[in-house]
């Protein structure tokens, strides 16, 4: 069955009116960092942080009437379980052609690493449309470097700027992040933030397609354009497996033991494709949790892209 739409916590949120513009909406006017908005006197955790045992061979698909093939049915999941018998790794697949659901040991909760530059996004993206406003060009300087260079920095600049932890936990509550436990209540730590692979396919079904959740269109085109400008050499991970002439917005999280990769991956004209994450963790080194990260990408491509 597919997986039920959850209620999203807005608050005072006025949606704003679809407009034409596919333009990114920028101000040229430079200001201050934002106040940060009122935010409830406790916010509740939204998740355990314990980290999850290592990968088993559980597969669950979407309702198999349409549906492409699971590319983790079979043996697949025991055979990663053996090659990698040490490593986490959780995977998420939600093909916007037929609203059917893949994933892979949906049980794990893992670091975020840098794929939390997405939730800070998404959060900054909807401050500016709560206030009736275009992003500001601060605020853009702060979104570009950290999407397409996955710049640590701006993360902090933000996370002053919106207040700290209270804030983004306030923003995964507002996203339906039910399996995302925000951390580091000093800014320094967010990484640590553990989530699960269907958290983040939901977080993008948000903020890039936008069927469901509360941002309007040209605060995700921002978003889509941001994320398909990452710089070459972090263009790893979901692109592996995928066809020439396929486009790929991603973000890509890398740190310690963590390799992380999701996105939207679409062939042109379609506006259709599939969303995906792939978390893994417990490598020793990036090029081996790469190289992981991008097989499980192709046997998600062989099925999604035919």
């Amino acid at each position: 069955m597919g997986r039920p739409l959850r209620h999203l916590w807005i608050g005072v949120l006025v949606l704003a009116t679809a407009c034409g513009s596919t333009g990114v909406p920028v101000t040229s006017t430079q200001g201050p960092p934002l106040p940060a908005p009122p935010v409830p006197s406790t916010v509740a955790p939204l998740a355990s942080t314990t980290i999850p045992p290592p990968i088993s061979s559980t597969t669950t698909s979407g309702d198999p009437v349409g549906c492409r093939p699971d590319p983790f049915a079979g043996t697949v999941g025991e055979e990663l379980a053996a090659d990698y018998p040490s490593i986490q790794l959780t995977a998420y697949v939600y093909d916007l052609r037929t609203g059917c659901e893949y994933s892979l040991n949906p049980e794990n909760r893992q670091r975020t690493a840098s794929v939390f530059k997405v939730l800070v996004m998404a959060g900054t993206l909807l401050q500016a449309q709560r206030e009736g406003r275009e992003v500001r060009e601060w605020e853009m300087s702060q979104l570009t470097p950290m999407i397409t260079r996955s710049a640590n920095p701006p993360v902090r600049a933000l996370w002053r700027s919106f207040g700290g932890s209270p804030w983004f936990r306030l923003q995964g509550q507002i996203f339906g992040l039910a399996e995302t436990a925000i951390t580091a209540d000093g800014g320094s730590a967010w990484g640590l933030t553990t989530t699960s692979a269907s958290d983040q396919v939901y977080l993008l079904r948000q903020l890039l397609i936008g069927d469901i959740g509360p941002l309007s269109s040209p605060y995700r085109e921002v978003a889509l354009e941001l994320m398909l400008s990452v710089v070459p050499e972090q263009t790893w991970g979901i692109t592996a497996g995928v066809p020439v002439g396929w486009r790929v917005a991603q973000k890509n999280g890398f740190a310690g033991i963590t390799i992380n990769s999701v996105g939207w991956v679409d062939e042109p004209g379609e506006s259709l494709g599939y969303l995906v994450a792939i978390l893994t963790q417990g490598w020793p080194d990036h090029p081996s949790g790469i190289a992981a990260v991008e097989r499980v990408s192709r046997l998600i491509a062989d099925s999604m892209t035919r």
